[in-house]
């Protein structure tokens, strides 16, 4: 047995020269600043960690502060933190952190204070907003015509949809400013590789043409920096719209990676062909051309319809041997009438 230089009681092991209860009671175990430091962004929220800025609550902000600061003594097995802390003004919290471990079996609880201190740093996404920073230049224009605001407005929330994506990852990008311009859209955005990216996938989705241009905009870390500009410019055709090659109708039905799927008024047969062939069709119109119609009769092969600019009675064939309902949609194009195959537009 083994005696306790500090209670004289013998023991089997000591620490020290203590027992293991002179021991706890003669030693701290924890060890926590008086003041410790946490950066908050005054404009967004996010909480500086080392070198990124994450979204999180300034109660987390704290408690993950507390802890990161925190030294407990390589002999406790074990521990558990509460901690309460109340506002002493907009900067600084107060702060009561009790710890609660065992040593050797004997549960020991140490009670720490320390202050929290809040200084504000705008975050680096932030500070690229606050001084209107952009990489690159998104132009939307169209061939022919001015893109609509459905499809410029639609462009423009695919592109914020990725953004949020990127976000969810800890990617910041954004778009800077938005600038109407007589052919279409500017659209700066802070981050050049996710717009050459995005005005890929706009391209592949929508078709037309890309050109990009780039403009020296400065020096980093000794390379020379270029701000890019890429130039969308849309098919003057949409899905939905109706246009012709020599005597023949078409539906553009779909635009999809460049392909597009048309559809053939006389017969209603289908065909994909690549978008560098539409170069030699003529726009007829969109859907606004189309008309609702009243079928007066019909066999197996035609319709009786009640032409809706004339009201007069025409025989139409039917492409398919269906039966119609009451009224149909139908274009006309040079006095002809055809029956529009999808009722449901």
């Amino acid at each position: 047995m083994k005696i306790c230089i500090e209670c004289g009681k013998e023991v089997a092991e000591l620490y020290d020269g203590l027992c293991r209860e002179c021991y706890i009671k003669s030693y701290t175990f924890t060890d926590l600043p008086g003041r410790i430091y946490l950066t908050t962004c005054p404009k967004c929220g996010r909480v500086r960690y080392k070198n990124s800025w994450r979204e999180e609550s300034i109660d987390n902000a704290i408690r993950k502060a507390i802890k990161g600061s925190l030294t407990v003594a390589p002999e406790l097995e074990g521990h558990s933190i509460s901690l309460s802390c109340r506002a002493k003004g907009k900067s600084v919290y107060i702060c009561t952190i009790s710890i609660t471990s065992t040593f050797k079996g004997l549960e020991i609880t140490e009670e720490k204070f320390t202050e929290i201190i809040i200084k504000k740093e705008l975050c680096r996404s932030c500070s690229r907003k606050a001084g209107h920073y952009f990489e690159a230049i998104l132009q939307i224009r169209g061939d022919r015509r001015v893109p609509t605001d459905k499809e410029m407005n639609e462009i423009i929330d695919e592109i914020k949809e990725n953004m949020d994506n990127l976000k969810k990852q800890g990617k910041e990008i954004f778009i800077t400013k938005i600038v109407p311009t007589r052919g279409g859209v500017d659209i700066y955005i802070s981050d050049r590789g996710f717009t050459k990216k995005m005005v890929q996938t706009l391209h592949n989705k929508l078709g037309g043409t890309i050109k990009t241009t780039s403009k020296q905009s400065g020096m980093k870390d000794g390379r020379i920096q270029y701000r890019m500009t890429y130039l969308l410019r849309l098919p003057y055709y949409r899905k939905g719209d109706f246009v012709s090659k020599g005597e023949k109708l078409l539906y553009v039905k779909s635009i999809e990676r460049r392909k597009v799927q048309l559809v053939d008024m006389d017969s209603w047969e289908r065909k994909v062909i690549d978008d560098k062939m539409m170069d030699g069709l003529k726009m007829v119109g969109d859907y606004s051309i189309l008309r609702e119609a009243v079928v007066v009769s019909q066999s197996e092969n035609e319709a009786q319809i009640l032409d809706p600019y004339t009201f007069a009675t025409v025989d139409v064939k039917k492409p398919h041997q269906i039966k119609l309902e009451k009224t149909i949609k139908i274009v006309k194009w040079r006095d002809r009438i055809y029956l529009f195959p999808y009722q449901d537009l």
